[in-house]
C-alpha cells in the first residue's frame, strides 16, 4: 500500500529523541528487573542472592542518567554562551 502521509515525522520522534528513550528504557529495564529480583530473592529466603541482585540494582541506576547526559553533551553543549573575546586594548596602559 503507498503511502499517502507526505509529513516530516514529529519532532520529538527523531534519531536523537530515539536514542534518549532508548537509553531510559534499557536502565528502567535493567533497574527495575534487578530490583525485582531482589525482592523475588528475599520472598524466598536467599538473603545473599539478595543483596548481590540490589547491589547490581544499585550499580545499574546510573544507566538511567545516560540518555539525558549524551543528548546534553551532544545537542545543548554546543549553543551555550561562550565568553566574548575581551577587546585589543585591554591589559594595556
Amino acid at each position: 500500500m503507498p503511502r499517502t502521509d507526505r509529513a516530516e515525522p514529529p519532532e520529538w520522534l527523531d534519531a536523537r529523541h530515539r536514542a534518549l528513550l532508548g537509553w531510559a528504557a534499557l536502565g528502567a529495564f535493567l533497574t527495575g528487573g534487578l530490583a525485582g529480583l531482589s525482592v523475588a530473592c528475599l520472598a524466598f529466603g536467599a538473603n545473599l542472592w539478595a543483596a548481590g541482585l540490589a547491589l547490581a540494582m544499585l550499580g545499574t541506576a546510573p544507566l538511567l542518567g545516560v540518555g539525558p547526559v549524551l543528548d546534553w553533551w551532544r545537542h545543548r553543549r554546543p549553543h551555550r554562551r561562550r565568553h566574548r573575546q575581551r577587546p585589543e586594548e585591554f591589559g594595556q596602559e
